[in-house]
């Protein structure tokens, strides 16, 4: 099996992390980075008599300047996981039994890399380190999901060149190269290397060999998975929050519209949707792997089998969470109640139809795919109708956009179009 660029210390149960804490009427919240998920989770707190502190790797991100939020600058989880570990310890004394939630995978792997340290003082927003490991190595998951029953690709582990021919024959083309542990491929240079894809489509053994060629430098340890084709909209997920013996708390599902880029990328224009098929596999797959704690499992509707075969599990807080509250369904505060000892309120309520808009990156889309002609005014404007909530902008919470717009959005535009002009002169 593949290893993780990590070395995570064996931790104790949920339960047992609870349990040291302080007991306080609303502990904190400490939530990691405030990019689109720390900024949903302040949002999904505001009003609640918590308080909520963000711990920001970034000084200049808009989620810094939520008004619902107090914000304090920190070491990358990354790139100096020790310094901000010790920032914890010394913020024991001030935030003790807070909740604290990671938002990327970098922040869940440092939480379970200093459990035995953090968990007396705080509660981890994490599921126990042994379904933590099932979930995040792609190939265990597939396994685990394919002896519950549940429909995943066709999927070969590589370890060196010699597998190639084998997961040609039993894989074929096309076909997707992807890491074993999604973050080995976003450290340090490695994004860079990669040429910043999550996954790589390959259509023959000459791609094949040089991607593998390419990707082997980082990790030689990749999964080379079934292709199924289908445009964005294929795409379902459920966000939930699983509490104990697998069970479902509550939840929602969604379906994407538009994905960046097409192939690889995250939604940027996400739609609130019953799809009770994928709620049925969600409920088996968590039971089966003893999972707890916030989800997001993402499906792809196979047209030739007629399945949703499984994708992956985040098990943190991801970009379009606020889609479930926007929906109806604050899985943000169920969380929090789980895990400070209150019961939630677990009467799942019908979906109320929404959508969720990056619209900092669904700008960019829009421009590129007009620019290349590849969509038209009339489909986006379908896509756009409706409910919606933003990734950035709030009515009530303005600042981050006006940040973003004015010292991050307008300046790349601008450099965007000088340099096609400069181009455009230079030819």
């Amino acid at each position: 099996m593949a290893t993780l660029h990590t070395a995570p210390t064996q931790p104790r149960s949920l339960d047992a992390a609870l349990s040291p804490c302080a007991p306080s009427e609303f502990p904190p919240v400490v939530i990691l980075n405030m990019f689109y998920s720390g900024l949903g989770i302040a949002r999904d707190m505001a009003g609640r008599g918590v308080r909520t502190v963000g711990l920001s790797a970034d000084r200049n991100i808009y989620g810094n300047f939520s008004r619902f939020c107090e914000v304090r600058l920190s070491p990358n989880s990354q790139e100096e996981p020790e310094r901000l570990a010790a920032m914890l310890l010394q913020l024991v004394p001030e935030l003790g039994g807070a909740v604290i939630f990671p938002t990327r995978d970098a922040d869940v792997l440092f939480l379970d890399r200093f459990r035995a340290d953090l968990e007396p003082h705080y509660r981890l927003a994490l599921p126990s380190h042994d379904c933590l490991m099932r979930v995040m190595d792609k190939y265990a998951l597939v396994t685990i999901a394919r002896k519950a029953g549940i429909s995943a690709p066709r999927t070969v582990l590589v370890s060196s060149s010699a597998d190639l021919p084998r997961a040609e024959v039993e894989v074929g083309f096309p076909c997707v190269v992807k890491p074993v542990f999604a973050v080995n491929w976003r450290g340090g240079e490695a994004w860079n290397k990669v040429g910043a894809r999550k996954a790589i489509r390959v259509n023959n053994r000459q791609e094949l060999k040089q991607e593998y060629d390419l990707v082997s430098g980082i990790d030689p340890e990749v999964l080379v998975q079934e292709w199924i084709p289908g445009a964005a909209d294929q795409i379902v997920v459920l966000g939930g929050y699983v509490g104990d013996a697998g069970e479902l708390l509550e939840y929602f599902t969604a379906r994407k519209l538009v994905q960046s880029p097409d192939d690889f990328g995250t939604g940027c224009l996400v739609e609130s949707d019953e799809i009770q098929e994928i709620v049925n596999l969600s409920k088996r797959l968590c039971k089966v792997l003893g999972y707890r704690g916030m989800a997001e499992i993402e499906y792809k509707y196979n047209k030739g089998s007629g399945e949703f075969q499984l994708i992956e599990i985040n098990t943190r807080h991801w970009d379009w969470h606020r889609l479930g509250s926007a929906s109806g369904i604050n899985l943000t505060w169920v969380a929090y109640c789980d895990l400070t000892g209150r019961a939630p309120e677990v009467a799942q309520k019908p979906i109320v139809r929404a959508k969720w808009v990056a619209e900092d990156a669904l700008l960019m889309y829009c421009l590129r795919a007009l620019y290349h002609r590849q969509i038209h005014f009339r489909d986006l404007w379908h896509k756009l109708s409706g409910r919606k909530v933003y990734g950035v902008f709030a009515w009530n919470d303005p600042l981050p956009w006006l940040r973003y717009c004015f010292f991050v959005l307008l300046p790349d535009l601008a450099s965007s179009i000088f340099k096609r002009i400069g181009g455009g002169l230079g030819s």
